[in-house]
């Protein structure tokens, strides 16, 4: 569902990044401007959302009809004011530089009304320093997707530290009313909170290729046939009350260390995961099974498919 006057957006930067989230938005009705510096990259980001939409036809997402009227809400210009003129909502995705930024974000904060939202995709830049070129720096905000960003559904929308409220949770609803799984932040923490787990797991890659594994393929495989699949459909936290909390209070104690305190409180109160109907979640009636049901309907399917394919 379309949010309440925003009819026309405009992508600034349609790289791979950008041109995904131009996708997204003209998928769900909305006029897109894209902006790009050069015709050619302009031409490439046509045809990289045809492509995207044709696939989505081929895969039954939409239909082939849905296909073509999304694209033909598609506008390529190499005009940043043709593009962001009329805009009801800028989407910014152009080279992780903050000067380039900067500059991009200044020449919006020109071209706009003070009451449209400018949304930059960072995560390693801070949105306060992003919205220190803007003259209305209440109106920035950050929407990072995860690539690609038309069949990734997570959106991080974070404010800086002059970013009115309000428009955080306007973006919010924008976002949800294209069907994305939308986590607002409240703080403005370095490379959010996707970039930051992903950067602890490339830590721990590059600290054990030092240390011996001279294959990149087996730290692939391990994550994706291992627990990459799992954690798709449990993350965390609900993968520690499905394996249940006293599994982890009681390997620390065999460790001789101190559980976790979070861990320890629960455990020591009875409040065990999915077994006693309480953990990290509330777990009531027979939402623990059905979990179960649909984690495992999942691994199965994917298993099928890799034997088909020759994988395992």
């Amino acid at each position: 569902m379309k949010e309440a006057g925003i009819e026309r957006v405009a992508v600034i930067g349609a790289g791979l990044m950008g041109c995904g989230v131009a996708v997204e938005f003209a998928r769900f009705g909305y006029e897109v401007s894209i902006y790009n510096t050069r015709e050619e990259t302009s031409r490439q980001a046509m045809q990289q959302a045809r492509e995207a939409l044709d696939l989505m036809a081929e895969t039954e997402l939409i239909t082939g009809e849905e296909a073509d009227a999304a694209y033909g809400r598609l506008r390529p210009t190499t005009d940043i004011a043709e593009a962001a003129s009329g805009a009801d909502f800028v989407h910014e995705s152009v080279l992780e530089v903050l000067d380039i930024k900067k500059e991009v974000f200044a020449q919006l904060d020109e071209i706009c009304p003070p009451s449209v939202i400018l949304a930059t995709n960072t995560s390693g830049l801070r949105v306060t320093e992003i919205a220190s070129a803007a003259k209305n720096p209440e109106r920035v905000l950050a929407t990072h997707y995860f690539q690609p960003p038309h069949f990734v559904p997570l959106v991080e929308v974070v404010g800086g530290e002059k970013t009115d409220r309000t428009l955080v949770e306007k973006a919010a609803r924008i976002l949800q009313g294209m069907r994305k799984k939308v986590v607002v932040i409240d703080i403005e923490l370095p490379g959010f909170i996707g970039n930051r787990i992903q950067g602890a797991i490339a830590r721990e890659v590059r600290s054990l290729i030092e240390q011996g594994i001279p294959y990149p393929e087996m730290i692939d495989d391990v994550i994706s046939f291992g627990f990459g699949r799992r954690m798709t459909y449990t993350g965390y936290f609900k993968r520690m009350d499905l394996i249940g909390l006293d599994f982890g209070y009681r390997a620390a104690q065999g460790r001789g260390a101190p559980a976790w305190g979070p861990v320890a409180e629960r455990v020591e109160r009875g409040d065990l995961g999915m077994k006693s109907g309480k953990g990290f979640y509330d777990w009531p009636s027979d939402s623990a099974k059905q979990l179960h049901r649909r984690l495992n309907t999942e691994l199965i399917r994917l298993m099928k498919q890799d034997m088909e394919a020759g994988l395992i």
